[in-house]
């Protein structure tokens, strides 16, 4: 398989989606609530907190999944530290997750047989953006909801018995900045929970924003047109 050693220079390659090279697009994210302690805490909201919290101990509750505990769990120890995201449970749970990789990775493979024989680091030329949607999973939709996403990874090129072969290790990549910046509302315990709500806690320095990311790898092989399915794509390693 490719060596993850960096290659001599070659010349600079790129296509509509892809080019050459190691560097992550530019990220950016939305305003979200605002400015971490840029109010005063209130008694009223201290107890709000309290509150959620209490009922997010509780064994047996899981709001409104896993994964969406999980990361307001985070948003509430008040940290801000970047937080890793389980990306194989989101595509194997979401079909426009799904959707959004498997078209990153045909953008890759386009750009790859493209290339000339040796071995080539390629990278997305920007990020893209997609939405886990409430009716495809309510936990992702309250874990991460909106996030851009992009490959990159290495390439080797070289001549085959049925056409030219192609051995690659593919990065997919995801990120989201967890904020609560208007529109969603969920009841946990009986509580209403609203972004404006939530984010006011992020205000008022009790919880903090912060920033998800998520990687998944994959290894394909393939020889001239019999490129990788999408189930292919999409498999775990190991299962």
């Amino acid at each position: 398989m490719p060596s993850l050693i960096p290659p001599p220079p070659g010349p600079f390659l790129s296509d509509a989606y892809y080019q050459t090279g190691t560097a992550d697009p530019r990220l950016r994210h939305d305003p979200g609530a605002g400015a971490w302690r840029s109010k005063p805490a209130t008694a009223g909201t201290v107890a709000q907190l309290a509150a959620i919290r209490s009922i997010l101990g509780v064994p047996t509750m899981v709001y409104p999944g896993t994964n969406a505990t999980k990361h307001m769990e985070h948003y509430l120890n008040n940290t801000g530290r970047d937080y890793v995201i389980d990306l194989e449970d989101m595509i194997a749970s979401v079909p426009t997750a799904k959707r959004a990789m498997i078209a990153e990775f045909r953008q890759a493979q386009n750009f790859i047989t493209a290339l000339p024989n040796g071995t080539h680091y390629f990278t997305s030329r920007a990020g893209e953006s997609a939405y886990n949607y409430k009716g495809e999973s309510a936990d992702w939709f309250f874990a991460i909801g909106g996030y851009t996403y992009w490959g990159k990874g290495v390439a080797k090129v070289s001549a085959g018995t049925r056409g030219r072969l192609f051995e690659v290790d593919f990065e997919y990549h995801v990120y989201d900045r967890y904020n609560w910046d208007g529109g969603k509302k969920v009841t946990i315990g009986g509580i209403e929970v609203t972004d404006e709500f939530m984010g006011e806690f992020h205000r008022q320095g009790l919880a903090k924003e912060f920033d998800c990311h998520g990687k998944i790898a994959r290894r394909f092989t393939w020889e001239g047109a019999a490129t990788p399915g999408e189930q292919a794509i999409l498999k775990k390693p190991g299962r």
